[in-house]
């Protein structure tokens, strides 16, 4: 399945990316928050996911940056008003001098047998003729939700 385009994230989505920010940053680096990205998936009825796309910036003090995938399930409370997003796990995806996520053109599928989610997502992967900043080769990264941790597969 095909995720749609990227989508404004609700306030509650938003504050668990920030919390993580700030558990993933060091005492220096800051989060870029016009730089993240958001997408609702149901890759099997009844299941809801949030797919995000985060970067942190400015490391030890210096100009390097990288970004991450947080995966969330999705449910509301009882009464259905009050929306939860449990963090599934998150990854770093991208970085000056690697690869770049340009966007959320993300594909899911599950296993039904092992219920395994596998996730791929279009990348740029810098060359080696490339700077740091301007990728220019294209790519995909795979990753799998596999015993509840995301793990990147088919890396060199």
């Amino acid at each position: 399945m095909a995720a749609p385009a990227a989508e404004v994230a609700p306030k509650q989505l938003l504050d668990q990316v920030e919390r993580l920010t700030e558990l993933l940053r060091d005492s220096y680096a800051v989060g870029y928050p016009k730089a993240a990205l958001f997408k609702m998936v149901s890759p099997q009825k009844g299941e809801q996911l949030a797919l995000t796309l985060f970067t942190i910036e400015g490391f030890g003090g210096g100009n390097s940056h990288t970004q991450y995938f947080a995966l969330f399930s999705y449910a509301t409370d009882d009464d259905g008003k009050r929306p939860q997003y449990t963090l599934l796990d998150v990854i770093p995806i991208g970085g000056k001098g690697w690869r770049v996520v340009m966007s959320l053109a993300a594909k899911l599928v599950r296993d039904a047998k092992t219920q395994v989610l596998e996730i791929t997502i279009p990348t740029m992967e810098v060359g080696p003729d490339d700077a740091p900043n301007f990728p220019s080769k294209r790519s995909t990264v795979k990753l799998q939700l596999k015993n509840g941790r995301l793990v990147e597969v088919g890396k060199p």
